[in-house]
């Protein structure tokens, strides 16, 4: 035995006396000869690279792109490797270890791709490890374990039956090899706990294990004939008096390669008979892919439509582009039912026909099943889909089949612009305006600038469509970054919906004392003349529930969470007052809890009450629900989708998810129920959002044969983001609102960095932020810093809220505040934390 070697196995028994804190480094001073140095990205907060000695043995496959598995403090955590590099940084020798092993067969993220999140990540102020993370599937790598295996001292006391009873149990479950904790408990029941004391006694040691991904590619077993073997010799031969495994074999021969389950629905035994045809050495067992079906039961029927004259121009300009092979942006502005999808389609095709790839992004999981029933129709099943409501294992399968080249188009929400697509030739952004395509945690990447990065990259064109662009995206088509194409009028020369607006306030002037308006009169009329007709109707409010408080008229006091600065809003579904943040629940109160009156009134409404109107008022109509609380449960918003489509729904009432995208010709009628709630939100772009929903929303109505009608209730019906709805004036409100931004300074004139500062309590929260905007103000004198001031929601799952924003002209000034703000914010001890988004979307 060697020196090296006895000084292992001295390291290995070094738990049982100094603990596992002294048996990492210890174990890397004996690690196996070095070759060379990687630079890994590691899943932690910390925005740096980690350098690891790569050992001899893995120099071949220590190579960008793949994950490795490395030892980091106490723990082994994966990480991808960034780069390659003969020696360490000076700052890391001395203290140099070893990666452990290897985890993927060859890279997970193209070199292509690791270079535009290293950007993104660098743009967004980001750890890359944090990143990279982010860009590939949810628990695709192995997980490290610690696994407990017998000692020679252990395997002799239980080969001389002098254990007592609980370790002969545990000694005898490890006969077999290593187990972890959970499968040892498993096997030997109630001695988890005498476990330390086996191992400190020496009759267990604890190693160093994988255990496999938590998410897996689904499989099937297979059999087919060994190669080699004479099925008809074994038939005359060893199997003439089994007829069964003759039968079986002669089955394989003729067939080829079967699944066991199709072999076990034919032969009763067949499991029995596959195995003693193994053992004769005539069949082989092996396993193939079977990925489970995500793409739905939706087709749409391909239609054979004629392009117009404008839609001909944009596939024309986007086309050229992709026979060129080249970079170029495009904003595809059309208004709603103009025929985007049919110009994306056509792209696609010409895409496919030069063998290369398409990835196409919609905002929300409610828009892919409509775009992929499209797709479908026309391209058959040749694509991938990708979105957080795919369970982590069938994620990795879409990914695996995108990775190896067997699908040509990528579709999904905003985490798919990672795809990985070697032969991009085409990217798509539908619905370009969403700020869904913003990711508000961890990685704060937007979709859209990705996407303009891998286009780039790949050299290929780029084409974002709207009705209602985002301003920051139409002036920078005005200035000349992206050409606008324009799709000005509807296809079959269908007119646009008409828009009437109805001003709430003087309703309810009108109404009945003590009534509570929920339905004006004219969209009450047009509901029941669109029944009448057997037409369709969409009953837009952009919030569930069915009262938004429960208010006392003795006190004012509401019932508030308790965790959070907001009203629980009561469900009368479930008979709850719920938070719509932490998901706290409470029972309706019998009386005030604040000052015991009897007398509380549900106010304001949600979803669930315009429900309950609507079946009140209109008994015969078929009316059905579509909000976050109903696509819960897994299906329902794609049946309640299809049931639209189908004619089985005469009335559907939703929040947003009913605005966006959809295209149902059947839908005649679109009612507002309450335009101006979003104009409300603290935030620089409430008109901006509020004007989009509105005209997108509307745009749902008239989209067949029938003219389409929109009735619009407001308390604002003179507002600058409400009145161009009536006669679908994107260019109107546009002008207003760019001469407001830049009047302000706000985006696309001024660059905003936006920081968050939380904790338990208010008082140190706010300390913490004001030192936070200090050193911003130390940093960037030139940059404007606002705050900290209490967020808009100023406590929130128990946690106080204070923020910073930081505002100029000039961007790298910017930057620099926002660096700053997150060295701050890095530097916070528990129990405060902060986040920095140098590109804020989101600011409640």
């Amino acid at each position: 035995m060697t020196t090296r070697t006895r000084l292992a196995g001295f390291a290995a028994c070094l738990p049982r006396f100094v603990g596992t804190v002294l048996y990492t480094p210890l174990m890397d001073l004996f690690a196996p000869a070095a070759s060379g140095v990687v630079r890994i990205a590691l899943p932690v907060p910390e925005d740096r690279l980690f350098d690891y000695a790569v050992p001899t043995a893995l120099a071949g496959e220590a190579e960008p792109g793949r994950r490795a598995l490395v030892p980091f403090g106490g723990r082994r955590i994966t990480g991808v490797i960034v780069e390659r590099a003969d020696a360490a940084r000076p700052e890391a020798r001395g203290k140099l270890r070893a990666l452990e092993q290897i985890v993927d067969p060859e890279p997970v993220i193209a070199s292509d791709l690791l270079a535009i999140l290293r950007a993104e990540a660098e743009a967004t102020l980001c750890p890359l490890g944090i990143a990279l993370a982010a860009a590939l599937p949810a628990g695709s790598a192995p997980r490290p374990i610690d696994l407990f295996e017998c000692t020679e001292r252990g395997r002799s006391a239980l080969s001389s039956g002098a254990a007592p009873p609980a370790l002969a149990r545990v000694l005898a479950a490890l006969t077999e090899g290593p187990l972890s904790r959970p499968a040892l408990a498993r096997r030997a029941p109630g001695c988890a706990d005498d476990l330390p004391g086996f191992e400190r006694e020496g009759f267990l040691r604890r190693s160093r294990g994988l255990r496999g991904p938590a998410a897996r590619e689904a499989t099937v077993s297979t059999a087919r004939v060994a190669e080699g073997a004479d099925v008809e010799a074994a038939c005359a031969g060893p199997l003439l008096r089994a007829r069964k495994q003759a039968e079986l074999l002669r089955h394989l021969a003729d067939r080829g390669e079967c699944d066991v389950s199709e072999l076990a629905a034919r032969y009763k035994t067949a499991p029995q008979l596959l195995r003693e045809l193994a053992r004769r050495g005539l069949v082989e067992r092996g396993e193939r892919r079977a990925p489970r079906a995500v793409l739905g039961d939706d087709i749409e029927a391909d239609r054979s439509v004629e392009l117009t004259p404008d839609q001909s121009e944009a596939l024309a300009a986007v086309g050229a582009t992709i026979a060129d092979g080249r970079h170029e942006r495009f904003l595809l502005h059309g208004v709603t039912g103009s025929g985007k999808t049919e110009v994306y389609l056509r792209a696609v095709a010409e895409t496919l026909a030069r063998e290369r790839q398409a990835l196409i992004l919609v905002p929300e999981i409610t828009l892919t099943h409509q775009i992929v029933a499209r797709l479908r129709g026309r391209f058959g099943d040749n694509m991938a889909v990708l979105h957080s409501g795919l369970s982590a294992s069938e994620r990795l399968e879409q990914w695996q089949r995108l990775r190896r080249g067997e699908v040509a188009i990528a579709v999904g929400a905003r985490s798919a612009v990672f795809a990985p697509l070697e032969r991009l030739g085409l990217v798509i952004l539908d619905e370009e305006h969403d700020g869904a395509y913003k990711n508000e945690e961890g990685f704060r990447y937007h979709a859209r600038t990705v996407a303009t990065r891998r286009a780039e990259q790949a050299r290929c064109p780029i084409v974002l469509g709207s009705a209602t662009p985002s301003l920051e995206t139409r002036h920078a088509a005005d200035t000349g970054e992206w050409r606008r194409l324009a799709l000005p009028r509807r296809i079959g020369g269908r007119p646009l919906p008409a828009v009437e607006i109805v001003d709430l306030a003087a309703a309810r002037a009108a109404a009945p004392r003590g009534r509570k308006l929920i339905l004006t009169a004219p969209l009450r009329r047009a509901l029941r003349t669109t029944l009448a007709e057997g037409g369709q109707t969409l009953l837009f409010l952009n919030r569930r529930g069915f009262s938004t408080k429960i208010f006392c008229f003795d006190c004012g006091h509401a019932e508030h969470c308790k965790h959070c600065d907001i009203a629980l809003v009561y469900h009368a579904g479930d008979n709850c007052l719920r938070c719509h943040y932490c998901d706290f629940q409470i029972p309706p109160p019998d009386a005030c809890s604040g000052c015991g009156a009897p007398d509380t009134a549900l106010l304001g409404i949600g979803t669930e009450r315009l429900e309950e109107e609507v079946r009140s008022e209109f008994p015969e109509a078929r009316v059905a629900r579509l909000d976050r609380d109903v696509a819960s449960r897994k299906g329902a918003t794609r049946e309640i989708l299809r049931d639209l489509r189908d004619g089985r729904i005469d009335v559907l009432i939703g929040t947003q998810m009913i605005a966006k995208g959809h295209d149902y010709p059947g839908v005649r009628l679109v009612g507002v129920v309450a335009a101006d709630l979003a104009l409300h939100m603290p935030d620089f772009r409430a008109s901006e959002r509020t004007f989009q929903l509105l005209t997108q929303v509307a745009g749902r109505a008239g989209r067949g044969s029938a003219p389409g009608r929109v009735i619009l209730q407001t308390f604002l019906p003179d507002h600058y983001a409400i009145a161009p709805v009536r006669t679908h004036d994107y260019e109107r409100f546009y002008g207003d609102e760019i001469e407001s931004r830049a009047a302000l300074g706000y985006p696309p004139f001024g660059h905003l960095a936006y920081a968050l500062v939380t904790g338990p309590e208010d008082a140190d929260v706010r300390r913490a932020a004001e030192a936070l905007a200090d050193a911003a103000r130390d940093a960037a004198p030139g940059v404007e810093i606002l705050g900290p001031a209490p967020a808009p929601l100023a406590r929130l799952r128990g946690r106080y809220r204070h923020q910073i924003l930081a505002k100029g002209a000039d961007p790298d000034a910017v930057r620099v505040a926002a660096r700053a703000l997150a060295a701050g914010a890095a530097a916070l001890r528990k129990p405060q934390s902060a986040h920095v988004d140098l590109h804020p979307i989101n600011m409640l």
